[in-house]
């Protein structure tokens, strides 16, 4: 499964790059795929945002929290 990970990424900079990263991967048939955003609840915010914005469904990581699944 293919990964993005945000850790060491600014929020500001996660908002404004996020959506067309995860178009990207769709587009490429790499779904679903796996987005690292560790502790952190306003990342984890960011992406569901920035993935609800795509209409495309997350959840997170059964054994991870710090891990959101996103697919079709």
């Amino acid at each position: 499964m293919r990964e993005i990970d945000l850790h060491g990424h600014r929020h500001d900079d996660v908002r404004q790059n996020l959506e067309s990263d995860i178009i990207m991967e769709y587009n490429n048939g790499n779904f679903p795929i796996r987005i690292i955003t560790g502790n952190s609840l306003i990342m984890k915010k960011i992406v569901h945002s920035a993935v609800d914005k795509q209409k495309f469904k997350s959840k997170e990581e059964f054994h991870n929290s710090g891990a959101i699944i996103v697919y079709e």
